[in-house]
Formats: C-alpha cells, structure tokens, sequence
C-alpha cells in the first residue's frame, strides 16, 4: 500500500490516499492505483506477478500472472526443489490427509441435547474434543431461520463492513468489505482460490438482534464478571 500523505494524489481518480484504501502499484509508470478504480480486488493482489495500469496496458499488455511451480507450497510460485515441507492448506497437504487413517465420528465427537450443554457438563468433562448439539432445544440460543443468506447478512451488518479472511491454499490473512465477500460467496463460476472468513464483528449491527449466544456462553461470562467485582 502507498503511504498516507496529505498532498500527493495518486490513481486515475486523482485522490489522496486515504488510511484503508487497498491500492496497487503500477511496474512501469510506479505510480499507486485504489484497487476498486482498476478492477483489482486485495484478495486477487498477490497472485499478481507484474501490474500494468490502465495508462501503460496499451504499451506494455495486461498484467501477468505468477506461474504455478509447486502443489505443496502456499506460495505457489516457489521453485519446486522437492526439498521444502508440506504445508497445512495446500493440494499436497489435503491429498495426503484424505489418504491417513479415517476416525469414525465417536472417537472424535461428543453428542449432546441443547439442555445438556451446561456449566456443570464443563466442569465435569472439559472441553477437549468438539462438540455437536443433535436438538437445540434447551440450548438457549438464538440464531436466524436456515432461508437466511449471506446477501442478508450483507443487508444487516452494511456493505462496507469488513471481514477477516483466509486465502486456504497461502494461508493469508486478508481484510474484504462485505461486499466483496457477498460477490466471491454467491459466485457460480469455477473458483480459481478458496476463501474462508475467519470472523465477523457484528455486536453494534442490527444483526445482534437476530443473534445469541448459548444460555452457557452467557452465565458463564456472567459469572467470570462476578468472580472479577465487574457490573453484569
């Protein structure tokens, strides 16, 4: 990203940048683009290997892309020398995984009814394996109806919000506005990388109110807050 200044303008636009702007670039003139003026997407910047603007496209051609060297890498354009390790995310790493023994889902999983989740359950048990609760009744929480989509989430936490996200394959982490996310999410064609959000701060949006925590979650902060002499 370009540094914050308050007098040069940069991009087609002619703007200052302003602290947040994802902005690119250009190899050949150097000078910086926001990412929405050209079409280029955070996400989509480091799989870029070199960037021509709108001003040089015409002498120099499209900007070109990093090529694949490896399957076993999250930068994927490393030179395969076969002597790096695996790395968590990567073709490599999701085939050898699928090929490892399989543990059935007793071994790994505890079942469990909404009104079995309690204080006490974690005081007993622990938390060391996941947990899946088969029927919320009894749970206490509150959550949307299943017809609830991503464009609803979009519609109640605003489209500029932004949203931590993971690139699997490289394993970085990536900031989209909602909006973005909504766009790569609800997308139908073949997708070239795979993203996942890691979290979505939504308390002071209009989605809280559609949203609660499990009766568990919220005696247990209560009695964390009593333990600490804090109001409830």
């Amino acid at each position: 990203m370009a540094e914050e200044s308050d007098d040069e303008t940069y991009c087609l636009c002619r703007r200052a940048y302003t602290d947040g702007d994802f902005m690119i670039q250009c190899d050949i003139c150097k000078d910086w683009f926001h990412g929405s003026c050209v079409g280029v997407e955070e996400h989509q910047a480091g799989d870029i290997d070199t960037y021509h603007c709108p001003n040089c496209q015409p002498e120099h051609g499209p900007l070109t892309l990093k090529r694949r060297r490896n399957w076993h890498r999250h930068d994927y354009s490393e030179i395969n020398d076969g002597e790096k390790a695996v790395q968590s995310g990567t073709v490599v790493f999701v085939d050898n995984l699928k090929s490892n023994k399989k543990l059935c889902d007793d071994e790994v999983m505890v079942y469990l009814h909404g009104s079995q989740l309690t204080t006490q359950y974690f005081e007993k048990h622990g938390f060391s394996r996941p947990i899946m609760i088969k029927k919320k009744d009894g749970l206490g929480v509150k959550v949307p109806s299943p017809e609830f989509r991503v464009c609803d989430v979009e519609k109640y936490v605003g489209p500029l919000r932004e949203v931590d996200v993971i690139d699997v394959n490289r394993q970085d982490d990536l900031l989209m506005k909602m909006r973005e996310w909504t766009e790569y999410y609800e997308s139908t064609g073949s997708r070239k990388k795979i993203l996942n959000v890691i979290s979505l701060e939504f308390s002071n949006t209009e989605l809280s109110e559609l949203v609660s925590p499990p009766t568990v979650v919220t005696r247990d902060r209560l009695d964390q807050q009593t333990l600490a002499g804090q109001p409830p």
